[in-house]
């Protein structure tokens, strides 16, 4: 059994996760609270295994909790603003949760939190990538080219058309980048920018909101409009 605390200073938002929290056989609610202060002494009185905390509270941050609590107590953070997604990384957390949270997202988490222990109920699932190999149509009438999908670095669109970056060369198609997107297997590449989709496994470096690609000088730009979802991407591979 898991034992959990809730700490934000928004009752609506501790329903939600205590409704949740009810519906996992596995979690078992110590307690919240809406005072982060008294919180963090509660907490030390009694055994708690994982806390949901919020970030943004007007008496102490979710950082600053973080600081009180006991290094072995697993902390997933909860929060409506996505400029702390990034930040999150830099700290000690399972995993970071944007409101409104949803269901499915909040057992992702619990799956983190749970699966390296002897509560884990959710094993990590891989997704098998179905199609290895497209054929594009490039901008020579009648001309198409097998490309298999390991081969792609990545890919920029360009107003009307995209250029696919393979090894040494680019394919230029008359394709847009959402339809790509969803093309694509979602567990080989991602998009990061409006302008950029990469092969996950080219990523080399990811700083200053920019992604290093191997083989690559000029880096890929991160935007700020699809760093959230990338790093909830690559949180289930990050290593602390």
């Amino acid at each position: 059994m898991t034992n959990c605390f809730i700490i934000d200073d928004e009752q609506p938002a501790i329903d939600v996760i205590q409704n949740y929290i009810k519906q996992i056989p596995i979690l078992h609610l110590v307690g919240s609270s809406t005072n982060p202060l008294q919180a963090i002494e509660t907490i030390k009185k009694n055994k708690v295994d994982l806390v949901f905390l919020d970030i943004h509270m007007d008496e102490m941050n979710g950082i600053e909790v973080i600081k009180h609590l006991d290094k072995n107590i697993k902390v997933i953070l909860c929060t409506a603003y996505s400029e702390f997604a990034v930040a999150s990384f830099d700290l000690d957390v399972v995993d970071y949760l944007m409101k409104p949270i949803s269901f499915d997202r909040f057992e992702r988490a619990i799956q983190r939190a749970t699966f390296k222990t002897k509560d884990a109920v959710f094993p990590p699932v891989e997704k098998e990538i179905i199609n290895d190999y497209i054929f594009i149509k490039t901008e020579y009438k009648g001309k198409m080219i097998k490309v298999d999908l390991v081969d792609i670095d990545y890919i920029e669109g360009k107003n009307n058309y995209v250029a696919f970056h393979i090894a040494n060369k680019v394919i230029i198609s008359h394709f847009t980048l959402r339809e790509l997107e969803e093309l694509l297997p979602k567990s080989s590449f991602i998009r990061v920018h409006k302008s950029y989709i990469v092969s996950i496994k080219k990523i080399v470096t990811v700083a200053n909101s920019e992604l290093k690609l191997s083989n690559y000088a000029t880096p890929i730009p991160l935007s700020p409009n699809f760093k959230e979802a990338f790093m909830q991407r690559v949180s289930d591979k990050l290593i602390r």
